[in-house]
């Protein structure tokens, strides 16, 4: 259950901080400061990117690590093995939702439309794949819901890396897609 409400706060946080950018700044008009650096677009956005990957991964585990320092303190301890898990789930395969709201902004101008459209993305892709896609449903991924034993609501052994691989994967193109946009738009 906590696992949940981690994955939805940082599912929000990571759509935030992808917001953003030089399309963004386009739009209200602050672009062509940003480009008079002595810097070009595709150090722009892979400062951007790393510092936003940087930022989802302390997001990540901050949540997980006061979990196991409070429970510590109660004397219930959590596992570290299983707090490593949850972590890894959540980052290894939630960088989708950051590298699909960076593309996102990369594509849409407005301060409010592009995170509007994002966690609309997020929502459409949830209920999709949970209907059809079941066994590429990220936002279970993410969850644990493909690890937990139901009798114990513990991660069980096996972590589902084919699927983490695969969030990986389509996240790197994602942002690789982003250089592509960035590099062909006129500011």
């Amino acid at each position: 259950m906590n696992q949940q409400f981690v994955v939805v706060i940082w599912v929000l946080a990571v759509v935030l901080l992808g917001m953003g950018g030089l399309v963004r700044e386009r739009a209200i008009g602050t672009s062509a400061l940003t480009l008079a650096l002595p810097v070009n677009r595709a150090r722009l956005m892979a400062v951007r990117i790393g510092v936003s990957i940087v930022e989802a991964t302390v997001l990540g585990i901050v949540p997980w690590a006061a979990v196991f320092l409070v429970s510590s303190l109660a004397k219930m301890p959590v596992s570290v093995t299983q707090v490593a898990s949850y972590v890894l789930l959540l980052v290894g395969g939630g960088l989708i939702y950051l590298a699909m709201a960076i593309l996102v902004s990369a594509l849409i101008e407005g301060e409010y439309t592009a995170p509007a459209v994002a966690v609309g993305i997020v929502l459409l892709a949830a209920s999709v794949s949970d209907a059809w896609l079941r066994q590429w449903n990220v936002w279970r991924l993410v969850s644990g819901d493909f690890s937990i034993e139901r009798a114990t609501f513990l991660l069980s052994g096996h972590l589902p890396w084919s699927g983490i691989i695969a969030s990986l994967s389509a996240a790197g193109l994602m942002l690789l897609a982003c250089f592509v946009v960035v590099q062909k738009t006129e500011f």
